[in-house]
């Protein structure tokens, strides 16, 4: 072999071996990005929530991602509250519901009470609105009664129970939006219920 020759093929195999650590490199390191965009926290919290309220726990990791996330502090400029945004009239409304008395505002600031109130919130909306996944979402993005007006619309629904059509620009984004991390949330981690 002459030695042009020896050097394109130590050159192939330098170029082959970098191509083969790059593709290993990214392998490795996209989960690590992965987990940096989609972030975990309160597993245990979602984890006990998601059972006692029979919802899939990985939805609801979904959920806190898309509404704060994860900042505990985060609050809207309509006055959404919390981890799950939960709005003050119906974190009080939900405190009812809960046989919660002494109710406070600063409740929803507290992650465990937020999950919880969040989770008891998509149950009670998944319940109400036939559990189809786009209208439990726009529900908790738009609020079910404007969700309702869209079902009994022909623009937007041909049966009444699902949207062909998400009207709001803002609530179709959230529902894409939540159903993407969900994927995202199923390949990256592993939460124990």
């Amino acid at each position: 072999m002459s030695l042009k020759n020896k050097k394109r093929s130590l050159i192939f195999i330098g170029v082959l071996i970098t191509l083969i650590l790059l593709i290993a490199a990214f392998f490795i390191l996209k989960d690590v990005v992965l987990r940096g965009i989609y972030p975990l926290d309160y597993e245990n919290e979602i984890a006990a929530y998601s059972k006692e309220y029979n919802l899939d726990p990985y939805f609801v990791a979904s959920v806190i991602w898309a509404e704060s996330g994860y900042r505990v502090k985060a609050v809207s400029k309509k006055g959404a509250v919390g981890l799950m945004q939960i709005m003050p009239e119906t974190g009080e409304w939900i405190a009812g519901k809960l046989k919660i008395k002494d109710f406070d505002l600063k409740l929803l600031q507290a992650p465990e009470t937020n999950i919880r109130f969040g989770c008891w919130y998509l149950r009670y909306i998944n319940d109400k609105m036939g559990g189809d996944l786009p209208i439990v979402l726009s529900s908790y993005n738009a609020g079910p009664g404007r969700v309702e007006e869209w079902l009994g619309n022909k623009e937007y629904s041909e049966d009444g129970v699902h949207l062909k059509k998400i009207p709001f620009k803002e609530t179709r984004n959230y529902v894409e939006k939540i159903e993407r991390a969900y994927e995202v949330y199923k390949q990256l981690y592993k939460i124990e219920q």
